[in-house]
C-alpha cells in the first residue's frame, strides 16, 4: 500500500486527519502515556487504521505514511519531537533571505521548516531521487503553499548519468545508492552537486543538510574540490551513521578543506566554515 502512489495524492490535506481510535492512539503516544510494549501494540493497531495521516507539526501541514517510512511514522506519533535535535542544530540560525539545501529531502521533514524560516525572500533546494518520496514531498509543499522551494528529482554523486537506487520498501528513508540486502532496485538520474547549484542559480549556501545513507562523500567531496569557496555551505549537517560505507573519510576531508566540527553525536555531525572564510 503506497497511499501517495494512488488516490490520496489527489485529495485535499485534511481528508486523512486521524479519527476515532486512531486519533486516540496517536494522542496517547504523543503525550507519552503509552510506553514500551504497549506503545508498540498501539502503534501497530493505529498504523493499519488509515492509509495515511494528515497531521500538523508545529503548524506545518504534512501527510505522512507511517507503514513504510520511520521518519513519517515518527512525525505521526511523536509530532514535533521527531528529529527536533537535528532540525534545531542546522535550522536554528536560518533567517529570511537565507539559502538552505536539503540533500535527501525525504517527505520534507527539514525542507518544510526551512522554507518557513527563510520566508519568501529565501530559497530552499530540496533534492530527492525516489519517485514515491518525491510525490509525498511535493504534496506537503502544496499543502503549505510554499513557493520558495525548488525540487530536484535526482540523486547526487560524483558524475552525471543514471544510477541504481536500492529501495527499502519497509523503511524508505534507509534506501541507498549502495547495495542493500532485500532492497528493490530502480534506476534514477544522478548528477553532481555543482551542476545542481548552477542550475538553481544560487550564489551561496547558508546551511545544508545531507542524509543519503553512506553516499555523502561521493556527493560532497567533488563539490568541495570543484566549486568556488564562496559556494561552500557555511554550516553543514551530515549523517555519519553509515560512515563505514564512505570511500573517503568525509569529515576528515572537510576539516582539511577548512571546516571545523561544531558538534558531533547521535550519528550526526555539524561542520562550520570559520567566520569570514
Amino acid at each position: 500500500m503506497t497511499a501517495l502512489g494512488d488516490h490520496s495524492q489527489y485529495s485535499q490535506w485534511g481528508d486523512y486527519r486521524p479519527r476515532g481510535l486512531a486519533a486516540l492512539g496517536i494522542g496517547l503516544t504523543r503525550r507519552r502515556l503509552v510506553r514500551g510494549a504497549l506503545r508498540r501494540l498501539v502503534g501497530n493497531a493505529v498504523s493499519g487504521m488509515q492509509p495515511c495521516f494528515d497531521v500538523e507539526i508545529d503548524g506545518l501541514k504534512m501527510r505522512c505514511i507511517g507503514h513504510d517510512n520511520p521518519t513519517e511514522w515518527g512525525l505521526i506519533v511523536t509530532g514535533p519531537r521527531q528529529d527536533r535535535r537535528g532540525r534545531d542544530t542546522i535550522l536554528s540560525e536560518l533567517a529570511p533571505g537565507h539559502v538552505f539545501v536539503d540533500i535527501g529531502a525525504n517527505c520534507g521533514a527539514y525542507t518544510l521548516f526551512a522554507a518557513r524560516l527563510v520566508s519568501d525572500t529565501g530559497r530552499v533546494i530540496a533534492i530527492e531521487p525516489m519517485p514515491e518520496m518525491i510525490a509525498r514531498l511535493r504534496f506537503n509543499l502544496r499543502a503549505n503553499g510554499f513557493a520558495n522551494v525548488q525540487v530536484f528529482e535526482t540523486a547526487v554523486g560524483a558524475r552525471a548519468g543514471n544510477i541504481t537506487l536500492h529501495v527499502d520498501e519497509a523503511r524508505r528513508g534507509h534506501s541507498s545508492l549502495l547495495p542493500l540486502e532485500g532492497a528493490i532496485k530502480t534506476t534514477v538520474p544522478v548528477t553532481t552537486l555543482h551542476t545542481l547549484v548552477t542550475q538553481a542559480r544560487i550564489d551561496r549556501i547558508d546551511a545544508m543538510k545531507i542524509d543519503i545513507e553512506g553516499y555523502e562523500d561521493r556527493a560532497l567531496l567533488p563539490f568541495i574540490a570543484s566549486a568556488d569557496r564562496s559556494l561552500w555551505p557555511k554550516r553543514l549537517f551530515m549523517e555519519t551513521t553509515w560512515s563505514r560505507r564512505w570511500e573517503s573519510d568525509c569529515v576528515a576531508q572537510l576539516q582539511a578543506a577548512g571546516y571545523y566540527v561544531a558538534c558531533h553525536g547521535g550519528g550526526d555531525v555539524l561542520l562550520r566554515l570559520p567566520a569570514g572564510a
